[in-house]
């Protein structure tokens, strides 16, 4: 019995991780073509960075924010020192996140954040989108 409840902890956990990205030119082309924002995880893995852990195996990992960021998102994970992106992307802090329209950053997010104050942020990009939405069918 333990073994099918760790089995389907583990099934749950994997269909709830984030559909990553891993080239910042590919994934910003298809946000362009799939009329998504684009959200850029930019993390540090040498040496590794103790909150872009958390971020990614707390936060990010929980379902209900997971689920979000594939279905609204075409997100890009990128590592700070070895990855290619716009400069003026370039965190001084990590984790950052950037959550981008088109050629516009409307929203970034630096630091490592609980599941319920990234859900207040996530709720704000989708406020943002949502009077975007709104003033462009006027």
């Amino acid at each position: 019995m333990k073994k099918l409840v760790s089995f389907i902890i583990l099934c749950s956990a994997l269909l709830a991780s984030i559909q990553w990205r891993t080239d910042f030119d590919t994934a910003y082309q298809e946000s362009l073509q799939a009329d998504k924002p684009l959200f850029v995880f930019i993390e540090r893995r040498h040496p590794p960075c103790r909150w872009c852990e958390k971020m990614k195996h707390t936060t990010l990992s929980d379902a209900n924010i997971s689920n979000y960021i594939n279905s609204r998102f075409i997100p890009v994970k990128l590592e700070k020192h070895t990855s290619i992106y716009p400069e003026e992307l370039y965190p001084k802090y990590v984790p950052a996140m950037y959550i981008i329209v088109g050629d516009k950053v409307i929203k970034s997010i630096i630091g490592y954040w609980d599941t319920s104050d990234f859900s207040s942020d996530l709720a704000d990009v989708e406020r943002y989108l949502q009077k975007e939405s709104n003033t462009s069918k006027e």
